[in-house]
């Protein structure tokens, strides 16, 4: 009994109230964690390349916004030691008509550039990677989803 003189309840109804407090809970929890970002923060490395060379694209951060990008490259032909290739890039939106401006990249050692661009919405985006080698030049496309 109870300080008004009244019983809680039988023990099944007690029960029945705990476990439902507990489904309660436990769906609550599920839909809060349902509407969580699902994006990510890590970093997204993609390699491409052709018969003359590799390029290693990695995303610092690929969510909206101003992202740093790493880019990477490998001769297949043991080339190197000569002028530096000029490396830019371009983020292009197909679906949307978005683009960004080529930025170049600067160069921060043998076949290791870096540049940043910005994102201006989440989506299925084209990263154009140009290499101008002086007497040619390749471009490398990488797709990725980018994260609100």
């Amino acid at each position: 009994m109870n300080a008004l003189g009244k019983t809680r309840g039988t023990p099944a109804a007690r029960f029945l109230y705990g476990a439902a407090a507990a489904l309660l809970t436990v769906s609550l929890t599920l839909v809060a964690v349902g509407f969580l970002p699902s994006w990510t923060d890590e970093a997204v490395s993609l390699t491409g390349g052709n018969a003359t060379g590799e390029v290693t694209l990695t995303v610092a951060r690929p969510r909206t916004g101003t992202t740093d990008i790493d880019i990477r490259l490998t001769s297949r032909r043991g080339e190197g030691g000569g002028h530096p290739p000029t490396v830019t890039l371009q983020a292009v939106m197909p679906t949307h008509g978005h683009a960004t401006p080529a930025a170049h990249a600067q160069v921060h050692g043998p076949g290791s550039y870096s540049t940043s661009v910005h994102l201006m919405m989440p989506g299925r985006w084209t990263f154009h990677v140009s290499v101008d080698h002086g007497t040619r030049s390749d471009q490398i496309d990488f797709p990725l989803a980018i994260s609100g």
